[in-house]
């Protein structure tokens, strides 16, 4: 089925201290998975971190090197523009861009937050695939070895997470169906992560379990990826993450309780890890954060944002050297660049040393907002369109294009 959209667009640039899966990263009981997200930031996941290519088809959304790229931003006479994304009655979720004319859209969200949905013009036509239907997505990326995967809930299979099928009309191929334990099973996944050797690690939406796939081998559940499960796994530390990052040949991920100090979890140096995390807590422990998304350059260069609890303002944190060093992260004042509304970061994306951070207002009821930055997340420049609803997914393109997605359907892009 097509669905047309205003022809204004021609160019689309469009932890818990305890393992119990009920309860979601705001430390509440889940009443439903598929409401988690909405005013706390959950994004779904639609960045492995944020594209270090901009136009990069099968590429890994994380990134995988110190590249060369030039700057990006606006540029010249580009101006925002409002058209009508796919995901009505729902949040966008997963977002994933081949190349200009060719983009996926996930929604899980809401009672409406169901489909997969595509576009090979531009923009000017979405259409809905019918075999997800009954099909809730979380995140959708391409991994280092050209496959896209999607990571949410099949409700009609169960599977948690699957490959997208795209040799004839576009279908599911499941990878992971959640086991039987309440305490490790993955029952709705909000990201799936491939590092380039061809691991997999997958965690849920609303608690601290996880899924982790050896290179050509079986998925193992487990409650913890704190890394002292490798030596006591019935004891070990158990937290949910946000968003998790596969780089080269590890994972990195952020997360943290809305009432805890924001914290990154980078890959243990500990003999016999492979999904095991090392925690650092980047914030004082008299104040509450909450981490959502990353991005990383390099294994001595990355970006992570989130909501700032405590202060109700945009969180960023920048890491320039051994990031295992609590003394080579900076946080990111965004008063000091004139940038004065409260609110938190549900997404970033990065193409070269631009970053775009999109996210919503306090009170939600404020709307959304656009940040950019040139120089690895340094200094920012709000590019709110006026108008914009709270942003959930986003996407930036080697020119300066950019493409913002939210709630109810709402898209903005920039072009």
């Amino acid at each position: 089925m097509q669905r047309r959209v205003p022809s204004t667009l021609l160019l689309l640039a469009l932890a818990l201290p305890a393992c119990d899966p009920a309860v979601d990263d705001d430390g509440a009981a889940a009443d439903d998975a598929a409401t988690d997200g909405g005013d706390d930031g959950a994004t779904g996941g639609q960045d492995d971190s944020a594209s270090s290519t901009g136009d990069s088809g099968g590429v890994d959304e994380s990134g995988s090197g110190d590249d060369e790229s030039t700057d990006t931003g606006p540029v010249g006479d580009q101006e925002w523009s409002e058209i009508s994304g796919p995901c009505f009655g729902s949040g966008t979720n997963a977002l994933w861009f081949d190349d200009r004319d060719h983009a996926f859209v996930g929604c899980g969200e809401n009672a409406d937050g169901e489909g997969l949905y595509t576009t090979s013009d531009n923009g000017a036509t979405w259409e809905d695939h019918p075999k997800f239907n009954e099909v809730r997505i979380m995140d959708i990326r391409r991994g280092p070895d050209g496959v896209l995967r999607g990571a949410g809930i099949h409700q009609l299979d169960g599977y948690s997470v699957w490959e997208i099928d795209e040799s004839g009309a576009l279908d599911s191929v499941g990878l992971y169906t959640p086991g039987n334990s309440a305490f490790t099973s993955v029952s709705q996944a909000e990201n799936v992560a491939v590092t380039a050797d061809g691991q997999v690690l997958i965690d849920s939406l609303t608690g601290s379990s996880a899924a982790y796939g050896s290179v050509g081998g079986e998925f193992e559940e487990v409650c913890s990826l704190g890394e002292d499960a490798i030596e006591d796994p019935d004891n070990a530390s158990c937290y949910q993450v946000r968003r998790i990052v596969g780089f080269d040949n590890q994972f990195y991920s952020v997360g943290s309780l809305i009432n805890d100090p924001a914290r990154v979890h980078l890959p243990s140096m500990m003999p016999g890890a492979t999904y095991h995390f090392t925690t650092l807590e980047l914030q004082p422990e008299t104040r509450d954060g909450e981490l959502l998304d990353m991005h990383v350059w390099s294994e001595s260069s990355m970006i992570v944002a989130g909501h700032n609890q405590s202060t109700r303002y945009p969180l960023i944190y920048v890491a320039d050297g051994d990031p295992y060093n609590l003394d080579n992260w900076t946080q990111i004042e965004l008063l000091d660049f004139g940038i004065e509304f409260e609110g938190g970061i549900n997404d970033l994306h990065v193409s070269g040393d631009t970053v775009i951070a999109v996210g919503e207002l306090f009170p939600t009821s404020s709307g959304g907002f656009v940040l950019i930055s040139h120089d690895r997340g340094l200094t920012w420049e709000d590019v709110s369109p006026e108008g914009l609803g709270p942003a959930s997914a986003s996407w930036l393109f080697e020119d300066g294009s950019m493409a913002v997605a939210g709630g109810s359907g709402e898209m903005w892009v920039y072009e």
